[in-house]
């Protein structure tokens, strides 16, 4: 569990680091399963899909494997890690109450092939999905993550900002990706020194809000980078129905609360 002045610290910045709150065996199979899941998706033909493991697959265009959706709804290790109390804890007090998993991705950065992710407000792609802004999202790194290897970049205290203007871009990367227009970068992002590099060892996590501004860069290093994400909203959080609703792999449609055994105090 945080203290109060942890919780502040997320609330005033939009986000906190937990330096070395997994240890290597810990980290073990999940890296394991993570190495199995990529090797099997960058041998199918097509660049995103799903199969019979419940799994969404996207591959860059060079066919290495960027994101696996929802594995936390087929692999145990990755449902467990979520219901630890070193995640659980720290999202019962963001949420003050329980929380579910919106959706649940890996994001795995190949050596000298994991491409952008553009800057973005997470809330950016689901204020459209019927729910509001009690969301947040937990980074949980595989591998050790540093500059050159495209690490996240966040801003603090831009989640405090108006939500910026977004739109859909379908070229820079194979995965349509919705995010803030150039316009909105250089009326609000001014200053280089405002952004803060999300860099550390395997095993580290952060905490985001879910209207923090951040994005990343291409992985120019000669090392992969996993990252695992919990995007999580407040239990009474659910999506409304809209006209043209996302599929289940990245709004989930299962609101079990991952929380329930946190008690605050």
């Amino acid at each position: 569990m945080w203290s109060q002045q942890q919780l502040a610290q997320y609330h005033n910045d939009g986000f906190l680091a937990c330096p070395g709150l997994f240890n290597t065996d810990e980290l073990a199979p999940l890296n394991s399963i993570a190495d199995e899941y990529c090797q099997h998706y960058r041998d199918h033909e097509a660049l995103s899909g799903d199969d019979d493991k419940r799994v969404h697959w996207i591959r860059e265009r060079s066919g290495a494997v960027r994101s696996l959706f929802a594995m936390h709804r087929q692999v145990e290790p990755y449902r467990q890690l979520l219901r630890s109390p070193k995640i659980a804890g720290p999202m019962k007090q963001i949420f003050a109450a329980d929380g579910y998993v919106y959706h649940s991705k890996l994001n795995v950065k190949d050596a000298f092939e994991g491409a952008v992710w553009l800057w973005h407000q997470d809330y950016g792609y689901w204020q459209h999905d019927g729910v509001d802004d009690r969301m947040s999202s937990v980074l949980v790194m595989l591998d050790d993550t540093t500059i050159h290897g495209g690490c996240l970049l966040m801003v603090p205290g831009s989640h405090r900002w108006d939500m910026l203007d977004h739109h859909s871009d379908e070229k820079t990367t194979n995965y349509k990706q919705w995010c803030v227009t150039t316009d909105a970068l250089h009326a609000n992002l001014r200053d280089d020194s405002q952004i803060v590099p999300v860099t550390g060892k395997a095993g580290d996590v952060w905490f985001f809000d879910c209207r923090v501004l951040h994005g990343s860069g291409h992985n120019l290093s000669p090392n992969q980078r996993k990252s695992l994400i919990f995007a999580c909203a407040h239990i009474d959080n659910r999506p409304k129905p809209v006209a043209n609703p996302r599929p289940d792999w990245v709004v989930d449609q299962e609101f079990e609360p991952f929380t329930t055994e946190i008690k605050l105090t």
